[in-house]
């Protein structure tokens, strides 16, 4: 190890200070509130006891009572929640709970709980727009508390920047008229967070503003009191592009534009005079908002792409922290590794006691090096800094069956996790996919690799575990069936940007190969392994009587909703074949087959609440309040990111698509539906049979240049441009029996 790497290695207690050693906290109140949240029926039988010779958690029984001694708060949380996951067999998930094998068991004598990683970060900043848009205050308060269950220690906070930044804009002399201009909707917040657009979605009602700001102000206070940290966004001077202002001219570096034209703010010189002065009236305004400036603090300069003008990069990135410094004294600056940001020169720049870098990693691979050395992304230099490596495993919030398994099964922090080199300067692990509330096992799997930092995980035990808690049975075929996934599905064989993504939510075209513009559309794993785990877990099903379980609604309405998307794989070619050889009977039928795999994806879908639009949009209207305006504002612009994302076609167009039982049934089938239509006319005489007309463009994302097509169609852009803002029949409450569905269809 090199004389850097050591200075770093010196600087761990204060990187994991926060949350990972903070001060004993007396009585617990905190945990036994969560405690009455989560598990009222365990209420008065779960006692704490504060230790600070304990730092890692111990269980022990008390009378009739089980005893979690620890040091702090997040440890005695952490503690209680590896109890009720290997020994109470409680289940807590996005896509459902489970209690139907739960036992307040007492230990015998002391067990101490495995070690877990030293920090657990969560959340991407887009996460908090693909998934974010539609929680709510109840629904994040229950998410806070299932994240400190599972061992998290810093958790991203941008609800309330809304607030911040106009309130700083007008102190810095920025026209009070043009502020609204700059805000985006919650639904666009994130890139607009990471500088890469302005104001898409507004203006936005006064009333989400005030909801937002609230809401951010409750997460940093319940996150403190849980014991972990809330991470703040720092100033690193994005400011909006038609500033101008005396003190600034000059100062001002054009950042141009982002994927599909979006305008992105542009950047004030950090060392810029005025800098320091921005930066002082920035944490002001972020103390207000939330009540703290917070103590770990991310942003990050010329993310995917700008200009950085010609400046010194690292003096830059020495001004930005050391604006952050004096103004949050011993504050950590969390940067993102993206692509070819940060850069060496400006990392080369920050104090290394004081920075922490999230290594975002899509590779899944079980064997992959998450430095990816010798390619374009190559990032070496991220290595010498004190990390978080970051799984990476869904794009948009698509719904697909994926992750990695094998990965998350090996990693060990002090080899670089995968390659067998030294690296002390790895402090933990990250969650930080840009949709979630899929993939519920892929998720828990890294809830025991966070929890359980040296060694490897047992597939198999962990397996049995799961289905005793998700399901509430010891059953082998449910066991096989998800061994069998493991394997395949989830078990990545080449470097991809998430899911294998469903056809059936791609633009027509007799071609497709994804559903959107950055995704590989390579098959890696064999179909008929999927249809034989969906055969397993029925017999599950049927045998357990579990139809009326929502876990297991879920997961078999998953792993069917695969099987749909997988034959629409193998069936759309012989739709193309019919179409390129006139047979107009032959694409009549297939055509009409593939229709039928979007009505029985709907009705399998409607089967559970999670795959519910009206479960999402009810979520974002809760965000306006009683407000007519804002709840229209907050549905028409969820409506819109899971569908276009901005106007016209462009290549985020359907990036974030979801397979959601109305999104089945009211806009990918009428697309399908109004595209084979037209076909068949060509084919039958009514019409003339042409070569497609393609239309597209190129992309700059990450840095890279994506090219995306599209066969042009003015029916179906008229379905997608008016989806957005059109009212379409919603389900509040889940309909069908899934035992019967899924036998149907997998008997077909």
């Amino acid at each position: 190890m090199n004389t850097q790497a050591l200075l770093f290695l010196a600087a761990v207690p204060a990187l994991i200070a926060p949350a990972a050693i903070a001060a004993p906290q007396g009585d617990f109140a905190a945990a036994q509130a969560l405690v009455q949240r989560l598990t009222p029926e365990y209420a008065g039988r779960v006692c704490f006891r504060c230790s600070p010779d304990v730092p890692v958690g111990q269980l022990s029984r008390e009378g009739d009572k089980l005893l979690i001694t620890a040091a702090t708060t997040r440890e005695a949380i952490r503690s209680y929640g590896w109890y009720l996951r290997n020994m109470a067999h409680v289940h807590f998930s996005w896509n459902g709970d489970n209690r139907s094998a739960a036992e307040f068991v007492l230990p015998e004598q002391r067990i101490t709980i495995p070690e877990g990683q030293a920090l657990n970060y969560a959340l991407n900043y887009c996460t908090l727009s693909y998934s974010g848009t539609h929680w709510d205050k109840d629904k994040w308060e229950r998410e806070l508390d299932i994240f400190a269950l599972n061992g998290y220690t810093h958790i991203l906070v941008t609800a309330g920047l809304e607030t911040v930044w106009s309130n700083f804009l007008e102190r810095i002399g920025y026209p009070k008229e043009r502020i609204a201009s700059f805000i985006p909707n919650p639904a666009f917040s994130a890139w607009w967070n990471m500088g890469n657009l302005e104001g898409m979605g507004g203006p936005v009602s006064p009333v989400i503003l005030r909801e937002e700001a609230a809401l951010g102000r409750f997460l940093v206070q319940r996150m403190q009191e849980l014991g972990m940290t809330p991470v703040l966004q720092a100033f690193v001077g994005l400011v909006p592009h038609d500033l101008d202002t005396e003190e600034t001219r000059g100062h001002i570096i054009r950042q141009g534009n982002w994927v599909a034209g979006f305008r992105r703010p542009d950047v004030l010189n950090p060392t810029a005079p005025v800098f320091a002065h921005y930066a002082s009236v920035w944490y002001e305004e972020l103390e207000k908002v939330y009540g703290s400036k917070g103590s770990v603090l991310g942003g990050d300069l010329f993310h995917e792409g700008g200009h950085t003008g010609g400046i010194a990069l690292a003096d830059a990135a020495r001004a930005v922290q050391a604006s952050m410094q004096q103004n949050v004294p011993g504050a950590i600056w969390l940067l993102q590794s993206w692509a070819h940001n940060p850069s060496p020169a400006f990392l080369s720049g920050t104090d290394p006691k004081k920075t922490l870098v999230l290594l975002l990693d899509k590779d899944l691979r079980a064997s992959h090096d998450p430095y990816y050395p010798g390619t374009r992304l190559a990032r070496e230099h991220v290595r010498d800094y004190p990390h978080i490596w970051c799984e990476l495993a869904n794009f948009g919030g698509n719904h697909g069956l994926f992750g990695g398994f094998g990965v998350l099964e090996n990693y060990a922090p002090e080899s670089d996790s995968l390659m067998g080199r030294e690296s002390c300067l790895s402090r933990g692990l990250g969650m930080i996919s840009e949709g979630i509330e899929t993939n519920p096992i892929y998720y828990a799997l890294l809830t025991e690799r966070m929890n359980q930092r040296n060694g490897l995980i047992d597939r198999r035990a962990f397996i049995s575990n799961y289905v005793l808690n998700r399901y509430g049975i010891r059953d082998d075929a449910a066991t096989e069936a998800w061994s069998i996934l493991a394997d395949s599905v989830y078990n990545p064989t080449s470097m991809r940007e998430g899911c294998q993504e469903s056809l059936l939510c791609a633009r027509p075209k007799l071609n497709a190969k994804t559903a959107s513009t950055w995704s590989d559309g390579k098959q890696y794993y064999d179909y008929a392994k999927v249809e034989e785990a969906a055969r397993l877990l029925l017999r599950a099903g049927k045998q357990h009587q579990l139809g009326q379980q929502e876990t297991f609604v879920y997961d078999l309405a998953d792993v069917v909703r695969q099987v749909l998307a997988d034959r629409a794989r193998v069936l759309l070619p012989q739709i193309k074949d019919a179409y390129d050889a006139r047979d107009a009977a032959r694409f009549a039928t297939t055509s009409e087959q593939y229709l039928q795999l979007i009505r029985d994806t709907a009705v399998v879908l409607a089967t559970s609440r999670h795959f519910l639009l009206g479960s999402y949009l009810e979520g974002a209207r809760a965000k306006g309040g009683q407000d007519p305006e804002a709840r229209r504002q907050m549905e028409q612009n969820l409506k819109l990111l899971l569908t276009t994302w901005t106007h016209g076609n462009t290549g985020l167009n359907d990036y974030a698509h979801r397979q959601l039982a109305e999104m089945m049934s009211s806009y990918y089938l009428p697309r399908w539906q109004r595209f084979f239509r037209e076909k068949q006319r060509e084919l039958s005489g009514d019409a003339p049979v042409e070569t497609s007309v393609t239309a597209g463009g190129a992309e700059s994302n990450n840095g890279l240049a994506v090219s995306f097509s599209y066969e042009q169609n003015a029916g179906v852009d008229e379905i997608q441009n008016l989806f957005w803002k059109s009212d379409i029949p919603l389900l509040t409450e889940a309909q069908g029996d899934i035992i019967a569905l899924a036998e149907q269809i997998l008997n077909r």
